[in-house]
């Protein structure tokens, strides 16, 4: 029966245009919100933002909602057997990067989703990470470089797997890093992940790394307030951007299962992966970082340097699109502006993945990638989580789909 229901959503009427009446748009460039907009949407893009309404268009009534860009958690993991993808469009995420997986399994996911078979967001890969030594984790296909040769030799196989950017592992080592980054800026892939130890922040951003996952790194390098804030004022002059992850590290640091054993969002993990993660316990040394690594964000946030979303999913006791919007809050607990975290999870990510002109913001000409919610995020970002509808390449699901997909999740 749960099958039969996605299959029956995906089998809704297509409409000549969709029309949202009397919505209040958020600008999430300007940081404003405009009232009273008629947005007008014809097969996967926003066609126009005003004017007449076609005779043919499906009335969705916008009156005391406010649409925002879909949201983009830019670090996932989806390495896990059941597809679990269904899951981040009913929470409004319409894109999703993968930071580690297994790459046929993604590639075949993404294929059904752009081909119309599947519901899902959009997906961005890297395929298996690079490292100096064999995954210790089952679920995490790596490529090993011990040497600069093999670092070459990795980034020629990534790049015939044709993988949208390269990830590299903390423990990858110095040499092969830097022969590593020199390929990726030379063919101009992006290479991301967390800072390898043997390599200092500010050789990163002079190597061009794209992102910065989970600011450990800087958290090494950079020791004073003046120091970290020319620091993320260079990255965003080279085009480097940070993703904090805070919510990774409140949980290493927090031991989440007491929290999140009342929490009802738990009833949509699969059971056979919420059996399978190990019971958390309290990081000392992420406790005794979670302060300092807050701190940074919001010096991060007082600079030009854009702040990515992501959330991680795919480690234990996440939740695939809620965890996203628990990152959100948490960027504004650690000192962003509600439109900044806002824009981490859409502008920002659309503009890193140079897809500017056609994702991130409520504009015409755009792809219609939207979500329709009952508050205002610029008055409080947790009502990011109170979604009536989302609108993916141009499909409309109402709530009434939306928990039909959430219903129809895998359950084994």
């Amino acid at each position: 029966m749960k099958v039969f229901a996605v299959a029956l959503l995906l089998g809704l009427p297509s409409w000549a245009a969709i029309a949202i009446h009397d919505v209040t748009v958020i600008d999430v460039v300007g940081g404003t919100a405009r009232l009273h907009q008629d947005v007008i949407i014809r097969g996967d893009r926003i066609v126009a933002i005003g004017g007449p309404v076609p005779a043919a268009a499906r009335i969705v009534n916008g009156r005391g909602k406010f649409l925002i860009p879909g949201l983009w958690d830019m670090h996932v993991h989806l390495w896990y057997k059941q597809n679990q993808l269904p899951l981040f469009l009913a929470f409004g995420v319409t894109g999703v990067q993968d930071m580690g997986s297994d790459y046929q399994r993604v590639k075949t996911w993404r294929a059904a989703i752009e081909k119309g078979r599947a519901i899902g967001p959009r997906i961005v890969t890297a395929g298996p990470a690079v490292s100096g030594e064999p995954s210790s984790d089952p679920k995490l296909p790596v490529l090993v470089a011990a040497t600069p040769r093999d670092a070459r030799r990795a980034f020629d196989q990534l790049w015939d797997m044709d993988v949208d950017l390269i990830k590299v592992q903390s423990g990858l080592p110095r040499d092969s890093y830097f022969a590593l980054a020199e390929q990726a800026r030379h063919w101009h892939l992006p290479l991301e992940g967390r800072i390898p130890d043997s390599v200092t922040a500010w050789e990163a951003m002079e190597a061009r790394q794209r992102s910065i996952e989970r600011l450990s790194g800087v958290l090494k390098t950079v020791s004073t307030d003046a120091g970290a804030t020319d620091f993320f004022e260079q990255c965003a002059t080279r085009g480097v951007r940070i993703t904090p992850v805070l919510v990774a590290w409140q949980r290493a640091a927090n031991s989440p299962a007491p929290r999140l054993a009342g929490n009802s969002a738990l009833r949509f993990v699969v059971p056979a992966i919420l059996k399978s993660w190990p019971k958390p316990e309290g990081d000392p040394s992420a406790a005794g970082e979670i302060e300092k690594i807050y701190h940074l964000v919001g010096l991060a946030a007082r600079t030009p340097i854009q702040v990515l979303a992501g959330s991680d999913t795919g480690d234990p006791w996440t939740i695939p699109g809620v965890t996203l919007h628990e990152e959100l809050a948490q960027l504004v607990a650690a000192g962003l502006t509600p439109v900044q975290a806002l824009r981490a999870a859409t502008l920002a990510p659309a503009q890193f993945l140079d897809a500017d002109k056609d994702l991130g913001s409520v504009e015409k000409g755009k792809l219609a990638d939207l979500v329709l919610l009952d508050a205002n995020p610029l008055v409080n970002i947790r009502n990011t989580r109170r979604i009536a509808a989302v609108i993916c390449r141009g499909r409309y699901f109402s709530r009434r789909d939306l928990d039909t997909i959430i219903g129809s999740a895998p359950r084994k």
